[in-house]
């Protein structure tokens, strides 16, 4: 299993960077479209939605929205003449995806209590909507900006540094359970662990990039805060993922992917620090 594991995170990354990296933003973004359509499927599953029309039917909506935010974003042919402002619209969007967040947060500490408000299928297709659109609006404009594929990575590497510091570190030293009614393995140790690795890993950025005669990262604290921000948020996103497994009695998302289960059990840490990340981001004027 651990072989499996390994050989399909290497495959993964490989296909990342490839994509990242390509002339071409387009490339990454369609990588990351059949992501999320992949994510959609499997969200429709945790929805507990019975037949396939239906599945399809909820990633076929999916689609629908992201390519309606693409266009209204002015990402896909022109921006619209209607008056809308890109800019605006994104910004909006990301606050959404923001206050969304606040609010699972909300859900997590009133767990399990707050596991009736989940109950109703229509309830979980929303959220879905609203987290994998708010995703899809984040990477949209991040790749475009200027150091867009520096940026995604960093917020990509940040969210892999915790979940790998919060393993590592809960193995050694864990002993405190975090959320044990909605994931028992997690521990108060493992989450500190995540949060010194991803800032070690911060401060070697600024090291880095103190050597440039220009660097584009904030301020040493700022860019600390934020990154720690960044790695608690990622934790936020696993244990609402695990709220919504542990109430349909499913151990992961999916089983597309050989040792890590399904492509939310991958990117769930990474939807939730996405719009947070980018709502700072435009809001700073990095």
């Amino acid at each position: 299993m651990l072989m499996y594991r390994i050989g399909t995170a290497i495959i993964l990354a490989a296909l990342f960077l490839v994509t990242l990296f390509h002339p071409s933003p387009l490339v990454f973004l369609v990588f990351c479209l059949l992501a999320l359509i992949i994510a959609a499927w499997e969200w429709s599953a945790l929805s507990e939605l019975k037949c396939n029309y239906q599945r399809v039917l909820f990633v076929i909506v999916s689609l629908a929205l992201m390519g309606a935010i693409a266009w209204l974003a002015g990402f896909v042919g022109s921006s619209l003449s209607a008056g809308i402002d890109s800019d605006t619209f994104l910004l909006t969007l990301l606050f959404v995806g923001v206050v969304f967040w606040f609010c699972m947060l909300a859900v997590l500490f009133s767990y399990p209590k707050s596991q009736r408000l989940l109950n109703a299928i229509s309830t979980r297709l929303l959220l879905g909507l609203i987290l994998i659109s708010v995703a899809w609006a984040s990477l949209l404009y991040l790749r475009y900006q200027a150091n867009g594929q520096f940026w995604v990575l960093y917020v990509v590497v940040i969210v892999a540094a915790a979940d790998i510091g919060a393993y590592f570190f809960g193995k050694l030293f864990g002993s405190r359970k975090l959320a044990p009614a909605v994931s028992p393995g997690k521990t108060w140790e493992g989450f500190l662990g995540g949060l010194l690795v991803s800032q070690l890993f911060a401060l070697l950025l600024v090291l880095y990039f103190s050597t440039q005669e220009q660097s584009h990262l904030p301020a040493l604290n700022v860019f600390l805060l934020v990154t720690a921000l960044l790695a608690a948020v990622s934790v936020l996103g696993d244990l609402f993922e695990s709220i919504l497994k542990r109430g349909c009695g499913l151990k992961d998302s999916g089983s597309i992917l050989p040792g890590h289960g399904g492509v939310l059990d991958r990117l769930d840490g990474l939807v939730a620090a996405l719009p947070v990340f980018v709502f700072i981001f435009m809001i700073q004027g990095w």
